[in-house]
């Protein structure tokens, strides 16, 4: 069987906000809501059985995933009820069937109930009774504080949460009775799940909590459209599911049994038969990801090589777009601020290269070079309409904006070298050997300490592990925990590739390259970087281009930008 094309999305609200989802399929709606505090990538094997006969829609909500939080007021989930239609308000959609699991279960209860009228039917999964001190004993120890500490030991935390999904429930039991019998998820596995934690930030259990709370049988009943419910007999919940079904459900609850390996088939030719008895019309195709006229950086997403970049952006303005290129282990995230003050005045693009962020790994991991970005890139902007840019690239995003001002000279106007270098001989060796440890998962997390160590020894020292005296920096606010932290989320997302990627900028040939460039050019630098001599270097060896120093807070850096851009 083919898998469905799965594409996704940004959905823009009318404050500006958005939703992000995944689609696919055909026929009428099926809203799929996942559990807390994961994302709608945690679907893909519900949008694949249902992609068949429905158009799928399965959300990131509200406040995780990369959906933005909509929700003031968690309480017994009426607010998520209240976002989700919102959504189907701005995608067109009068009445929708709506799949949740777990937490995804509980919004769908509220929304069957304050909505019935726009719900055709309820597919539950995941879901039991919690109710009286079962709710109480799950609750107590289950939400961790994970707020950035200087240590990074919050991240042990996340890892020791979701190692222990798959041996305890709940996690944070240490019982006999409690102990699941399945294998420990592979490290990988669990290296997904701290993302979605990361994501979703220390207000992680925002919905998670409150549908902790609300999952009762007294609550579960008051649904009064028609309801199927899975009764799997390899879920963590069994013993709070048959816990519910004992109590006694109304006649409009269908309960489907199933296992694991039964699971999709059972839920599907019961989401058929329902279907015969309805007539649904499909949604209209996917509105655009983006508002032009809004006054915020927004989200959306260019195509290249069969995938999607993921773009943080704003196309209101008038002239030429600005384009952001980030360094090899950040993201979009990390050069917005250079953008943001041409909110309104010029269109702004910042891109997660292929691997970063969010964007799909769309790059050959056997040639992952500045030549092989760059023509992504390209194609990436050719798929939004753009024709020209000035670029602006920073450490390794340099290499790439002169590469693609060699491929397509016509689409570069301006070119600005943010932090690059000349890197040779025994210099490149000990970066190669040492720059880039690795920080594939591991058993026991350890990892994620490696990744914190080496995040923060980048701001004390260069290289990052030139411990000694003559490596120090002489830095304010050394260790900067929100930015570290920031810079960890984006190397976890790339993960062992980010070796690669900084191997392509240790070993881009500059000094041949450079001089070449015939675009105007611009090699700036701050003046506290490390590597702020390299900026002389280059200018030996390229006298074509200009050259100025730069602000210490990006948010500056226009001052410079600006009239630089008008030559």
């Amino acid at each position: 069987m083919t898998p469905p094309l799965i594409t996704k999305h940004f959905l823009p609200l009318a404050d500006g906000h958005q939703v992000h989802y995944r689609r696919a399929g055909s026929g009428p709606p099926l809203v799929i809501m996942h559990p807390s505090p994961s994302s709608s990538a945690s679907m893909t094997a519900s949008i694949t059985a249902f992609s068949d006969i429905f158009t799928c829609i399965a959300l990131d909500t509200p406040g995780y995933g990369l959906s933005d939080d909509i929700v003031d007021d968690p309480t017994e989930l009426w607010g998520y009820a209240d976002a989700l239609i919102q959504i189907l308000d701005a995608l067109g959609i009068q009445q929708t069937c709506v799949y949740g699991a777990a937490t995804g279960a509980q919004i769908g209860i509220q929304f069957a109930r304050k909505y019935p009228g726009r719900t055709a039917f309820l597919m539950l999964d995941a879901n039991g009774d919690f109710g009286g001190e079962a709710g109480e004993k799950i609750a107590k120890g289950y939400f961790n504080d994970i707020t950035p500490t200087r240590d990074g030991s919050h991240l042990i935390r996340i890892w020791d949460m979701c190692r222990h999904l798959s041996v305890f429930f709940p996690w944070q039991s240490t019982s006999k009775e409690g102990r699941l019998a399945v294998a420990t998820a592979p490290p990988e596995s669990i290296q997904h799940s701290v993302n979605d934690y990361l994501r979703a930030g220390p207000s992680y259990q925002k919905a998670y909590y409150a549908a902790m709370l609300l999952e009762s049988w007294e609550n579960t009943r008051e649904v009064s459209v028609p309801v199927l419910m899975t009764r799997n007999s390899g879920s963590a919940l069994l013993s709070h599911t048959d816990t519910l079904i004992a109590k006694g459900l109304p006649p409009n609850f269908t309960i489907l049994r199933c296992d694991p390996s039964t699971r999709f088939k059972v839920q599907v030719e019961a989401a058929k038969q329902k279907l015969s008895q309805l007539s649904l019309p499909s949604p209209r195709p996917a509105p655009d990801d983006h508002t032009p006229a809004s006054k915020r950086v927004q989200n959306f997403y260019a195509t290249a090589r069969d995938g999607q970049l993921r773009i943080r952006g704003n196309l209101s303005g008038k002239g030429r777009p600005i384009l952001a290129l980030h360094d090899p282990a950040g993201s979009a995230h990390l050069v917005e601020s250079i953008l943001t003050p041409y909110v309104g005045q010029r269109p702004i693009i910042a891109l997660d290269l292929p691997g970063n962020g969010e964007s799909d790994n769309v790059i050959d991991p056997a040639n992952i070079t500045s030549v092989a970005y760059a023509e992504i890139v390209i194609e990436a902007l050719k798929s939004i309409g753009v024709r020209e840019v000035d670029v602006i690239g920073r450490y390794s995003g340099g290499p790439i904006g002169m590469e693609m001002s060699f491929q397509n000279p016509a689409l570069v106007k301006h070119l600005v070298l943010a932090g690059v270098g000349i890197y040779e001989g025994e210099e490149q060796k000990s970066l190669l050997d040492h720059y880039t440890p690795s920080i594939a998962p591991t058993w026991d997390g350890a990892h994620l300490i490696r990744a914190w160590a080496i995040m923060r020894d980048q701001g004390l020292f260069w290289p990052w592990f030139n411990r000694t005296k003559a490596g120090i920096l002489w830095n304010e606010n050394a260790i900067d925990v929100p930015m570290i932290h920031l810079r960890v989320m984006e190397m976890l997302k790339i993960g062992d590739q980010y070796q690669k990627a900084y191997g392509a900028m240790w070993t881009y040939p500059m000094r041949e390259r450079l001089p070449k460039v015939k675009v105007p050019t611009l090699l700036a630098a701050p003046t506290w970087e490390p590597i702020y001599a390299k900026n002389g270097e280059c200018a030996a060896i390229a006298p074509q281009c200009h050259t100025a120093d730069l602000a210490p807070r990006m948010a500056d850096w226009h001052q410079v930008l600006t009239p630089f851009f008008k030559t």
